[in-house]
């Protein structure tokens, strides 16, 4: 059971660490010919490689490995390719994510995780099965920090709408069908840096903002129009964030109908 649980969970914790899921990406640009972000920004420096340990409960379950491997200008803005490597018991995952900085804040793209439409995608393919309609909502998005290290700095978001997926389709079986429909939604409320903390990590001591911000969920399934199971959960998110790097430190709490875990990122090397 605890390693299904973190199966589950584990795309999720990804996805707040920032990063985002994406196939092989054509239009990175090149990465020689960029010059570096701000000292004062969460975009990590260039030719510089960051290790973290990802654990649930307390014990590691997967590591990552970003880097900074492309970018462009968009209509005068540096926009920086974030590329991770993640590794579990569960394989390899390739992720991508678009940073740049405008206005003293720092931008985080973040999209819906590939992993959505490979289930969609193996859905059409299960004989018996018949997808009616699959579709998500609120992507992509961005995650906004103000770039200030000091307590009251704004954590926010730019998201078209809630952050969510539904998926409805039909189980052909001898003698009945069911229709199931599966919905999930996501609210991101916005946070803040509630002090300005020193903390030392296996990767070294770093001077951050400890942003804080909640988010809450809503699971729903309906078998044949009728509800059969709604979820309601919470997670509160603590990100230590240091300029030239980005996240050093994460930690998740997550209640669902009473029943809490938590997951922590931690940065544990670095690397030229």
């Amino acid at each position: 059971m605890k390693r299904k649980n973190v199966r589950y969970k584990l795309p999720l914790m990804l996805l707040v660490f920032g990063m985002v899921m994406v196939g092989c990406k054509k239009d990175k640009g090149d990465a020689a010919s960029l010059q570096e972000a701000p000292k004062d920004t969460f975009i990590p420096r260039l030719s510089t490689k960051y290790e973290y340990r990802i654990a649930e409960e307390g014990v590691a379950v997967a590591t990552a490995t970003k880097w900074i491997d492309g970018g462009k200008d968009s209509s005068g803005i540096k926009v920086y390719n974030l590329h991770t490597n993640v590794a579990s018991p569960y394989g390899d995952m390739a992720l991508d994510n678009s940073l740049y900085v405008a206005n003293g804040k720092t931008y985080t793209g973040f999209n819906m995780p590939d992993a959505w439409y490979a289930l969609v995608t193996e859905l059409k393919k299960t004989p018996g099965i018949e997808v009616i309609e699959a579709r998500t909502t609120g992507f992509p998005g961005y995650m906004v920090m103000e770039n200030s290290i000091k307590e009251g700095s704004k954590l926010t978001w730019e998201i078209p709408g809630k952050t969510g997926q539904y998926l409805k389709y039909l189980q052909k079986s001898s003698g009945s069908n069911i229709t199931l429909e599966m919905t999930q939604e996501i609210t991101q409320l916005p946070g803040s840096a509630v002090m300005v903390e020193t903390i030392t990590v296996p990767a070294g001591t770093f001077t951050c903002s400890k942003f804080v911000y909640n988010s809450s969920q809503r699971q729903e399934i309906k078998m044949d129009n009728g509800l059969k199971m709604v979820r309601v959960g919470t997670e509160n998110v603590a990100l230590w964030m240091a300029h030239g790097i980005g996240v050093v430190k994460q930690e998740n709490t997550t209640d669902f109908d009473g029943a809490t875990s938590t997951s922590s990122i931690v940065l544990t090397n670095t690397k030229k």
